[in-house]
């Protein structure tokens, strides 16, 4: 199994355009989030419009993971909680998104939605142990926000991790978690964009301007992991 991890690509199309262009090769490809941006003088639906055709593109090449981010809301519930309402379609178009599953051989995924309320993080943790009871023999979540007190969630002014996620680590313990979120843990000393709670390893990407995107890649098979970004390439082995 090889996979492609990416997140907070915020609208920037050539690092869209990057990611069709070098999904091939992998199994499966995730984007954890944030591939919209708050900051941009187009409206979100305008944003969605661009990146949909995007998105089956890259689909052609590889098996789509796509999790939301806290710049993907585009709806509210009735509660007020905003939600990424637009990924709903993409199961249209063979991407897995918030709130599904897929499995691949042993492997079980897991595609969490980005959640701001009691509401959502309900369906979420519903959602989790319903696949817990068909996790296979190894279980991956794609959940945008890194868990508390994890180096991939290191920022200068203290750790901004999900404390919620850590209990629900505790509770499953998951194989392993693709984050984002914190763009620049990766690049720093304290930080990281691996670390390890318990028996699960937990990944961020982290997020680079220009062209090419930050990202990491598994080969799942030989327990690699390889971190890419301006800064050069860090190797690991996923030690069981």
């Amino acid at each position: 199994m090889k996979i492609l991890l990416l997140s907070d690509l915020h609208m920037n199309l050539r690092q869209f355009s990057w990611v069709y262009e070098h999904a091939g090769p992998y199994d499966v490809t995730v984007l954890a989030g944030d591939l919209l941006n708050v900051g941009s003088a187009l409206d979100k639906e305008k944003q969605i419009e661009e990146v949909l055709p995007l998105l089956k593109r890259i689909r052609e090449k590889s098996q789509l993971i796509v999790a939301s981010g806290n710049h993907d809301g585009n709806a509210c519930l009735p509660s007020g909680e905003e939600y990424a309402k637009w990924t709903e379609g993409l199961g249209e178009h063979g991407i897995v998104s918030d709130g599904k599953g897929f499995q691949s051989g042993d492997y079980r995924f897991t595609c969490c939605p980005w959640w701001n309320g009691r509401e959502s993080r309900e369906k979420m943790i519903e959602q989790i142990r319903e696949d817990a009871s068909s996790r296979g023999k190894h279980w991956i979540w794609i959940h945008h926000s890194p868990p508390r007190g994890s180096r991939v969630a290191w920022t200068e002014n203290g750790n901004a991790g999900d404390p919620f996620l850590l209990r629900l680590i505790g509770e499953h313990k998951p194989d392993m978690i693709f984050c984002g979120h914190v763009h620049y843990a990766p690049f720093h000393e304290e930080g990281s964009w691996l670390d390890r709670i318990g028996p699960t390893w937990v990944f961020n990407p982290g997020m680079q301007g220009g062209d090419v995107p930050t990202c990491i890649v598994f080969d799942l098979e030989e327990r690699i992991s390889c971190h890419f970004s301006a800064e050069g390439k860090d190797t690991r082995r996923l030690e069981q």
